[in-house]
């Protein structure tokens, strides 16, 4: 089982962290918001729309049928649904404004589009110099910039990030997490970030839940789980972080 009896509710324009240890089920959890995993049983809303509904072994006495979104649907919800991967997942073939662009060409955006929405956004990623650099001449902290502006391409109202700074040096990593502050407030967009490092949950999320054995332990405002941390797990991450800090 990777994940069991989770239970969260998001509101639009959180900057909402999960965190917990390796093998948890964090990954897990993001990759169900988008359906790239199926889950076994349950529910799954956004913006109040049911993308994934089965009552099953978990759920007795409920003969209702699987519900999923399928097809044009399915590739539609992806689109309102941006994701960020710890190792960036970019077309190493391709150079960084047709990495951007690229999931507008997908969506069938016209060329002016594409073209004006790429500009904006390599100028939002500070990377406008880089436009006809290939991935292979870019840093780490240069592709992960892009991976957030090609993310950003269908402006999307979520945005997914699976370990985003994991591979990052600190400064590095302050820079990306000050840009998705910025797309947060910039671009309402919501953001769902999955780490191990409680300093990254400190530093940006206004929420977040503690999942420790593929269950959700502990969750709330910043200040409530963190400051008054109520199960081991929250406690022995706050001890971490706090040791190897110095």
């Amino acid at each position: 089982m990777a994940l069991e009896d989770v239970s969260l509710h998001i509101e639009p324009e959180d900057i909402y962290g999960i965190i917990g240890m390796s093998g948890a089920g964090k990954s897990t959890l993001i990759r169900c918001i988008n359906l790239l995993e199926k889950p076994v049983a349950g529910e799954i809303l956004i913006d109040g729309n049911c993308i994934f509904r089965k009552f099953g072994k978990f759920f007795e006495n409920n003969n209702e049928p699987e519900l999923m979104l399928q097809g044009a649907e399915l590739r539609n919800l992806r689109r309102q649904i941006g994701m960020i991967f710890q190792s960036h997942n970019l077309l190493m073939q391709k150079t960084v404004s047709q990495n951007i662009a690229f999931p507008m060409e997908i969506a069938g955006a016209p060329k002016h589009e594409i073209d004006k929405r790429v500009s904006e956004l390599l100028e939002v990623v500070n990377l406008a110099d880089k436009v006809a650099n290939y991935p292979s001449q870019l840093s780490g902290g240069q592709r992960q910039r892009v991976s957030i502006a090609r993310a950003m391409a269908n402006m999307p109202k979520i945005l997914l990030c699976d370990e985003p700074t994991s591979a990052l040096d600190s400064l590095t990593t302050n820079q990306i997490l000050d840009l998705l502050w910025d797309l947060n407030q910039d671009y309402k967009v919501t953001i769902v970030m999955i780490t191990h490092e409680i300093e990254l949950v400190k530093r940006i999320c206004n929420k977040v839940a503690v999942i420790d054995r593929t269950r959700v332990v502990d969750q709330g405002e910043i200040g409530q789980v963190l400051l008054n941390p109520s199960m081991e797990i929250t406690k022995q991450l706050l001890s971490g972080s706090r040791g190897t800090r110095g």
